[in-house]
C-alpha cells in the first residue's frame, strides 16, 4: 500500500516529458499519466480502509543525522482523504484543458504534472524538509503557469515571491527545531509555530499576503481550479492541520491565528460586492473560505479535537465546490469570450449545462445545499460557539455573516446574468462531463468524508 501511494505521487512528474508534445498526443499522455496515478491512489486507498482506517502507515525513505526524516509516505485517514481529492480533481482538471485549451498544451501539462506531483508529494509528508521542497516546486510551476498566455509576468513574479518566502519561513521553522521537524518526534515550540501560521497564510492568501491570488487567475482556467481547489491554497490550512495534530501547541497564538483570520474574511466581505469578473469573484471566495478554516484550526489550539477535523472537513468539501466554480467560469469564458459579468446574459438559456454548474457552485460557496460547505459552514458555527471568550460569538457570526453577503452576492448577479434571452453557444461534451462529475462529487462527498474525519485525532 505504501508502494502504491508512493508510486501514485511520483507519477505526474513524467509530465514534465511531454513539453514538446502538442494537440491530441499531449491530451492522451496527460490523461493517461494521471488516470493511472488516480487508479493506483484509489486501490492504495481501498487497501487502507480494508486493513483498518484506525492505523498508521508511514515509511521514512531519505534521513539524516541532523533532521531526521526528510522523505517519507504516511498514510493515515487525512492524507489519503486529501490525497484522493487532489488526484481525483487534477486529473478532471487535465480531462477539462483538453478542450480547454488550444495550442501549448504540452508545456501545460508539463507544468501541471509538476504541481501535481509536488501537491501529492506535500500531502503524504510529516517533515517540513519535504513540504518546503514541495513549496518550491509548486512555486516554480506556478511562475509559469501564471504567466502561460505571456501577458502577466509581473503577477506571475508576485504569486513566485509570496512562495518563496512562505519557503523561508518554513526553512526557518526547521532551523528552530532541528530534528523536531520531523513532526513525528515534534514537541512545541512557539517560534517555530508562529513562522509555519505565517508560511501557510502565505500558501492560502490569507491576511495580510492575500492580493497574489487573485491576480493568478490570469492562468489557465484548469491550473487555478487545481490551485485554489486542491493544490496550494488549501494545502497551506493542511499543513497547519498537521503542525497542530502532531506538535499540540497551546493556545498562545489562538489570536494570532482567529483574529488575522477574522480580518481577513471580513476584507473579503467587502471585496465581494466590488467584483464583475467572475475569475476574481470566485478567487476572493477562495481566500474567504479557506479561511473557514483556519477559524477552526484556531479553535483546535484550545485543544479541541474537533477543530482540526472541521478543518480538513471544510477543506474536501471546498475544494470539489470550487473545481465546479472555476469550470463553469471556464465554459462562460469559452461560450462568450469573457467572464466579465457584465457582459454576459442569458446564461440559462444560452449556455444551460454550464450556467447549472455556476449557479449551484456559487450557492453552494455561500453554504446552499445541496453542496457540502453547507454542512462544513454548519459545523464550524455550531463548534466555534465553545471557543473562549468574545471568540465563541465572534467566530461563528464573521463565519455565518460572511455566507450571507456571498450569497446576496451571488443572488444579484444570478438576476444579472442568469435570465434574458440569448443564442445557444456551444458547450463541449468533455468540459459537460467534467461538471457533471464535479456536481455528483460535491453533493456525495459530505456523507462519505464525514465519517473519515471524525476518525481524526491529535497524535500520541
Amino acid at each position: 500500500m505504501i508502494e502504491l501511494v508512493l508510486v501514485s505521487a511520483l507519477i505526474p512528474f513524467a509530465l514534465l516529458l511531454v513539453w514538446k508534445f502538442d494537440g491530441k498526443t499531449a491530451d492522451l499522455i496527460a490523461g493517461s499519466v494521471l488516470g493511472l496515478s488516480l487508479l493506483l491512489n484509489g486501490i492504495a486507498v481501498y487497501e487502507f480502509f480494508s486493513k483498518g482506517s484506525d492505523k498508521v502507515y508511514h515509511t521514512s525513505y531519505v534521513t539524516t543525522g541532523n533532521l531526521g526524516e526528510v522523505f517519507g509516505i504516511n498514510v493515515d485517514v487525512a492524507s489519503v482523504l486529501m490525497g484522493l481529492v487532489s488526484i481525483l480533481i487534477a486529473f478532471l482538471m487535465a480531462v477539462y484543458a483538453s478542450r480547454f485549451l488550444d495550442s501549448g498544451k504540452g508545456k501545460f501539462y508539463a507544468l501541471f504534472g509538476l504541481l501535481t506531483g509536488a501537491s501529492m508529494v506535500f500531502i503524504y509528508s510529516l517533515n517540513l524538509v519535504q513540504f518546503a521542497v514541495a513549496l518550491e516546486l509548486m512555486a516554480i510551476a506556478m511562475l509559469f503557469l501564471v504567466n502561460f498566455y505571456g501577458n502577466a509576468r509581473g503577477k506571475a513574479l508576485k504569486a513566485f515571491l509570496v512562495l518563496n518566502l512562505g519557503v523561508l519561513l518554513i526553512l526557518g521553522a526547521i532551523a528552530v527545531l532541528g530534528s523536531g521537524q520531523d513532526l513525528t518526534k515534534a514537541t512545541y515550540d512557539g517560534t517555530a509555530f508562529l513562522l509555519l501560521i505565517f508560511a501557510a497564510f502565505m500558501m492560502s492568501s490569507q491576511f495580510p499576503f492575500y492580493s497574489w491570488l487573485p491576480d493568478s487567475t490570469a492562468s489557465p482556467v484548469p491550473a487555478s481550479a487545481y490551485v485554489h481547489s486542491a493544490s496550494i491554497v488549501p494545502l497551506g490550512a493542511y499543513m497547519l492541520f498537521r503542525v497542530i495534530q502532531y506538535m499540540k501547541p497551546t493556545d498562545e497564538y489562538f489570536w494570532v491565528l482567529g483574529g488575522l483570520t477574522v480580518a481577513l474574511i471580513i476584507l473579503m466581505m467587502i471585496y465581494y460586492p466590488l467584483q464583475r469578473d467572475a475569475k476574481r469573484l470566485v478567487a476572493y471566495s477562495t481566500i474567504g473560505q479557506t479561511g473557514v478554516a483556519y477559524i477552526t484550526l484556531a479553535y483546535a489550539l484550545l485543544g479541541h479535537v474537533e477543530g482540526i477535523q472541521i478543518a480538513l472537513y471544510q477543506v474536501v468539501n471546498h475544494a470539489v465546490v470550487k473545481a465546479l466554480a472555476f469550470a463553469s467560469v471556464g465554459g462562460l469564458a469559452l461560450a462568450y469570450g469573457t467572464t466579465d459579468l457584465k457582459l454576459i446574459k442569458g446564461m440559462r438559456k444560452t449556455v444551460p449545462w454550464t450556467s447549472i454548474a455556476w449557479f449551484l457552485s456559487f450557492l453552494g460557496l455561500s453554504g446552499v445545499l445541496p453542496l457540502g460547505l453547507f454542512f462544513s459552514k454548519a459545523f464550524t458555527i455550531m463548534s466555534t460557539r465553545h471557543a473562549k471568550g468574545i471568540a465563541s460569538w465572534l467566530f461563528p457570526g464573521v463565519v455565518l455573516i460572511d455566507a450571507a453577503i456571498l450569497l446576496v452576492v451571488v443572488l444579484l448577479w444570478l438576476r444579472e446574468s442568469f435570465f434574458g434571452e440569448g443564442e445557444a453557444k456551444t458547450e463541449p461534451k468533455l468540459i459537460v462531463a467534467v461538471m457533471v462529475v464535479l456536481i455528483i462529487v460535491g453533493i456525495v462527498m459530505p456523507w462519505v468524508s464525514l465519517d473519515v474525519v471524525m476518525r481524526i485525532g491529535f497524535a500520541g
